[in-house]
């Protein structure tokens, strides 16, 4: 997957005009986190694309389907215990990986990716990004997004050598604590969203949930509390049935 963007970020440099999906935000960690988790399998699709195509459907433990699980009834957990996202399935993150970057400043394809940063109140950052599908949803399709970002960790560097050496420690820094949203695109109240993923202590946020209606949709991504810096860098994929 590096070496794929290495090669698309290679050639949008040599494009005259260059090529504005590609560069060096493609080598981010959170990227290809986000990529790989939310390209995941969970339910096999039936061919009609609703579960976008999805090749497998996962079961824990207890044979229980993602439908069953916590982590699609409730909000507060973006992660099953058990089944985390899914299944790992490299094709589809490959899919996933493909379109490029798209950011918030226009509407977006189906499936894509963006690298930015929301703020805290009063910072150069917004605090609110809106993620406009540029083409609408057909009812019952579901839609997937992820959204990961770092917690902030420091070394106790006793020897100020700026790297670990045996016996030093790590200071939690805290997480500050961003949300995502599903909505209508004319929506701009978040208590009127789809479905949301609103973890007050995780790094990821996912959403796998169907729109109820055809029509066009955004994802909203929110920086909620502050815990260190004022502006969070963060990675989100996404993947809807629009891709028709």
């Amino acid at each position: 997957m590096q070496e794929y963007g290495d090669t698309q970020i290679r050639t949008a440099l040599k494009e005259k005009p260059p090529v504005s999906h590609w560069g060096l935000d493609a080598r981010q960690h959170e990227v290809m986190k986000v990529v790989l988790m939310n390209s995941a399998d969970k339910l096999k699709d039936k061919g009609d694309g609703l579960l976008l195509g999805m090749t497998r459907t996962l079961l824990d433990l207890g044979e229980k389907t993602w439908k069953d699980s916590d982590a699609y009834r409730d909000r507060t957990l973006p992660l099953d215990s058990q089944m985390g996202t899914g299944h790992l399935h490299a094709f589809r993150a490959y899919e996933q990986f493909s379109p490029g970057q798209w950011s918030s400043d226009a509407p977006v394809p189906a499936i894509a990716w963006d690298y930015n940063s929301v703020g805290a109140k009063r910072s150069d950052a917004p605090r609110y990004r809106d993620y406009v599908l540029e083409k609408p949803l057909p009812a019952g399709s579901f839609v997937s997004a992820t959204l990961t970002w770092d917690r902030a960790v420091a070394l106790e560097d006793a020897n100020g050598n700026e790297q670990y050496d045996m016996g030093e420690g790590f200071i939690d820094g805290g997480l500050n604590n961003l949300d995502i949203y599903l909505m209508r695109a004319e929506d701009s109240d978040t208590k009127k969203n789809i479905w949301s993923s609103v973890s007050e202590v995780d790094s990821v946020e996912h959403i796998f949930h169907p729109v109820p209606t055809a029509g066009q949709y955004k994802i909203r991504v929110v920086y909620r509390d502050r815990a260190n810096e004022q502006v969070q860098p963060y990675a989100l994929a996404w993947w809807t049935a629009g891709a028709k």
